[in-house]
C-alpha cells in the first residue's frame, strides 16, 4: 500500500517535533557535560584495581569468546582476581566487553574510561527522553489531543532526562569507572523498552519487526551486563498493559519471547556451578565488600530504612556518602523501620490510586504515566532491595535506574496539576521551565562538587570517614591510603580508629603492621603480624609479611621459614618466590635460590626484580639487586556491590 503523502499542516507540525528532540537531545548533551566536566581525571578507585587495573581478562578478547578460560585465573596470591569475578565474569560479559574495547584502544590511560562511562550515561538520559515522548503515541495518550498545550507535551518528555541526567546522585554509576555495569545494564534495559515501544505503535512491517528484534536482542545484552535487569520483562508487560491495546492472545505471544530471557542469569549460574540453588550465594559474592552474613528478614526490614534514604537522597541530595551507615534492624516494629515501611506502603497507594483515577477518567493520561513511573521504582530496586541479603547495605549506584521511574512520575504530577488547575499560575509552563532550569542548575552544581570529592582516593575516604567515623571500613581505607602516600602517622591514626570498632578484625591487624614496619618499629610490626595469625591462623599474608621483616632484619633462617609456609599455601604468587631466592642466596643456598627466580619468572615474566636477582646469583650482573620484597596488606573494601 503506498504510503500517503502529508498534508501542509503536518510537514510543519513534523518538522517542529524534530527540531524540537533535537534541542532536546542537545540540552542534555551539554548538561552532562557541563555537570561531569571534572571527572575525567578522577583516577582508578578501589575495585578499579581489580576490575579493570589488574585484570588480565580485559587485556585481550580471548576471555570474552572462551569465558570458561577465566576460571584459570583465580588462585590465592593477592595479585589475583576477586573471587567475584569468577562467578561474574560470564554473566556480566558484556560489561567485560566494553572494558576490553578500552584497553585495547587506550590502555590505562583513565580518560577514555570515563569518557566512554559519561557518553553511556547521556545516552541513557536521552532514551529516557526519548521513551516518554514515545508514549504519547500509544493508545491511551490518545485522549490528549492537539489542542492541549505542547510546551506541556515538551516539558513532560526532557524534565526527567534533564533531571537524570544531572542528578548527583547518579555519581556512584558514572564517576566510579567500574559502575559502568550498572549505568550500560540501564541503557541496554532503556533501549529495549524504546523498540519495544517503537514495535507495538504504528512502524510498518520490516522496520517493526527489526524494532521487535533489537528490543530482545538488548535484552539479552542487559541481562549479560548486571543481574537487576532481569526485572525488564516485569516492566515492559506493566507498560504494555498500561499504554497499548491488543488482545490478550496476542499480548502474550509478544510479551512470551521477553519472559523466556528470565532464565538467562539462572541458566549461566547453573552451567557454571551446577545448581540453581547457588543463585543466592552467587549474589551474595558479587557484593562481598561488606561480609555480614544476614538474614533474609533482616535485610527486608533494614531495606525499608534504606529505602526511605534513597528517596530521601533524590529529592534532596545532601550527605552523599560512599559507605553509609545504616545499622541492621530485627523488627518490623522498631519505629525506624515501621515509619519507613508505613511511608513506603503509602506511596504504592498512591500509585495504585492514581492507576484506578487513570482508568476512570482517561482526559488526564499523566496520571497513569505516574503510577507507572511508582511501580518502576520498586520493580526495578526489587532485585537489590528486597530478600536477597547482599553484602552491602546502602548503595548510591543502586537507585541509578529506579530514579528514572520517580523522576517520571514526579514530573507528571507536575503536568496533570498544571493542565487540571491551568488558572494558577504557579503551574504555568513559564513558572514549570523555570523550576526545571533551577533544579538543573543545583542538580548539575552538586555533580560537579561531588566528582571533587571523587578527584582521589584519600578524598573519597576522609569524606566517608567524617560522615560515617562508626564505620569500620571508611577509616580502613583511609588508613591503606594514607600508607601508600607515606602519611605513616595518619595511618597509624585511622587503623586504630577502626581497631576500636573491631578489634578482631585481623586485616586491620595486618595493616598496623605494614604501618609500624614502615616505621621502623620492628618488634610492634611482628607483633601485629602474630596477632592477625592468632585471629585468623590460615592467613598467609601475614607470614609473607613476617618473612619480610625478619629478612630486613636479617633474620634468614626465620625469612626462610615463612616464606616456605607462603609459597606452599600460595604457590602463584610470584613475588613470594622472589624473596625466598633472596632469602636462600643469603643462606648461601644458590642452586635454590635460581630455582626461586625461575619460578618467579615462570609466574610472571615481567618480574624485572626476580630477572635481576636470578642474573645476580649467577654472578651475571652486579649483585645490589635485592629485588623487591612487598608488603602485603589487607585489601580496600570496595564502595558498594559490584
Amino acid at each position: 500500500m503506498p504510503r500517503c503523502a502529508l498534508g501542509r499542516h503536518e510537514r510543519p507540525m513534523r518538522r517542529n517535533f524534530l527540531t524540537h528532540q533535537v534541542t532536546v537531545i542537545v540540552l542534555i548533551l551539554l548538561v552532562g557535560l557541563l555537570a561531569y566536566a571534572n571527572s575525567f581525571t578522577v583516577p582508578f578507585q578501589f575495585d578499579d584495581d581489580s576490575y579493570i587495573v589488574n585484570n588480565p581478562a580485559i587485556r585481550s578478547f580471548h576471555f570474552i569468546f572462551h569465558p570458561a578460560a577465566v576460571d584459570s585465573l583465580f588462585e590465592r596470591s593477592p595479585t589475583a582476581l576477586p573471587i567475584a569475578l569468577r562467578y561474574a565474569f560470564t554473566t556480566r560479559i558484556v560489561g567485560y566487553l566494553s572494558f576490553a574495547v578500552n584497553y585495547q584502544l587506550h590502555g590505562l590511560h583513565v580518560v577514555g574510561y570515563h569518557v566512554v562511562n559519561l557518553m553511556i550515561h547521556i545516552a541513557c538520559a536521552v532514551l529516557v527522553y526519548l521513551i516518554i515522548a514515545a508514549t504519547f503515541n500509544t493508545p491511551f495518550f490518545a485522549a490528549w489531543g492537539p489542542r492541549d498545550d505542547e510546551a506541556l507535551r515538551g516539558l513532560m518528555a526532557a524534565a526527567p532526562a534533564l533531571l537524570f541526567v544531572s542528578h548527583p546522585l547518579q555519581t556512584q554509576a558514572v564517576t566510579y569507572l567500574t559502575q559502568r555495569f550498572t549505568s550500560l545494564a540501564a541503557c541496554f534495559f532503556l533501549l529495549s523498552l524504546l523498540l519495544y515501544i517503537k514495535a507495538r505503535t504504528g512502524l510498518p512491517g520490516s522496520r517493526r519487526f527489526g524494532a521487535y528484534a533489537g528490543s530482545l536482542l538488548a535484552a539479552v545484552a542487559a541481562m549479560l551486563t548486571k543481574e537487576f535487569t532481569v526485572t525488564l520483562p516485569v516492566v515492559i508487560a506493566l507498560y504494555e498493559l498500561s499504554f497499548l491495546d491488543g488482545k490478550a492472545r496476542d499480548r502474550v505471544k509478544v510479551l512470551a519471547p521477553f519472559a523466556v530471557t528470565l532464565a538467562i542469569i539462572p541458566a549461566l549460574v547453573f552451567f557454571k556451578q551446577g545448581s540453581l540453588s547457588a543463585l543466592d550465594s552467587t549474589m551474595r559474592t558479587f557484593t562481598a565488600a561488606d561480609v555480614t552474613n544476614i538474614s533474609r528478614t533482616d535485610y527486608l526490614l533494614t531495606q525499608f530504612r534504606v529505602i526511605m534514604l534513597y528517596l530521601r537522597l533524590l529529592f534532596v541530595p545532601a550527605g552523599q556518602n560512599v559507605d553509609h551507615d545504616v545499622p541492621v534492624y530485627h523488627s518490623l516494629f522498631a519505629l525506624p523501620v515501621l515509619a519507613s515501611f508505613l511511608a513506603l506502603l503509602a506511596l504504592f497507594l498512591l500509585g495504585a490510586f492514581l492507576y484506578a483515577l487513570s482508568r476512570r477518567n482517561r482526559a488526564y493520561p499523566e496520571l497513569r504515566f505516574a503510577a507507572f513511573g511508582i511501580a518502576w521504582f520498586f520493580i526495578t530496586l526489587s532485585v537489590e532491595s528486597s530478600v536477597i541479603p547482599l553484602g552491602e547495605l546502602v548503595a548510591e549506584y543502586r537507585l541509578y535506574l529506579p530514579s528514572v521511574g520517580m523522576l517520571a512520575a514526579v514530573v507528571s504530577l507536575a503536568s496533570f496539576a498544571a493542565r487540571r488547575y491551568s488558572r494558577v499560575k504557579a503551574f504555568s509552563p513559564v513558572v514549570l521551565r523555570v523550576l526545571l532550569a533551577a533544579c538543573v542548575a543545583v542538580f548539575s552544581t552538586a555533580t560537579f562538587q561531588r566528582n571533587l570529592v571523587w578527584a582521589s582516593e584519600t578524598a573519597l575516604w576522609e569524606d566517608a570517614a567524617r560522615k560515617s567515623p562508626g564505620r569500620v571500613r571508611p577509616h580502613q581505607n583511609l588508613g591503606l591510603y594514607y600508607e601508600s602516600e607515606g602519611r605513616l602517622e595518619d595511618a597509624e591514626r585511622e587503623l586504630r580508629a577502626a581497631l576500636l570498632l573491631a578489634p578482631d578484625n585481623f586485616e586491620l591487624h595486618n595493616n598496623l603492621g605494614v604501618v609500624y614496619k614502615k616505621r621502623g618499629a620492628y618488634e610492634p610490626a611482628a607483633q601485629e603480624y602474630r596477632t592477625v595469625l592468632e585471629l585468623a591462623p590460615g592467613d598467609v599474608m601475614a607470614r609473607y609479611n613476617l618473612g619480610n621483616l625478619y629478612l630486613e632484619q636479617g633474620r634468614t633462617t626465620d625469612a626462610v621459614r615463612e616464606y616456605e609456609i607462603t609459597v606452599g599455601l600460595i604457590p602463584d604468587y610470584d613475588e613470594a618466590h622472589n624473596n625466598l631466592g633472596i632469602a636462600y642466596q643469603r643462606a648461601g643456598r644458590t642452586a635454590e635460590a635460581v630455582r626461586e627466580f625461575d619460578r618467579a619468572l615462570q609466574l610472571n615474566p615481567n618480574n624485572e626484580h626476580a630477572r635481576m636477582n636470578r642474573e645476580a646469583c649467577l654472578g651475571k650482573a652486579a649483585p645490589a639487586a635485592t629485588g623487591r620484597k612487598k608488603e602485603a596488606p589487607g585489601p580496600a573494601r570496595a564502595a558498594g556491590g559490584r
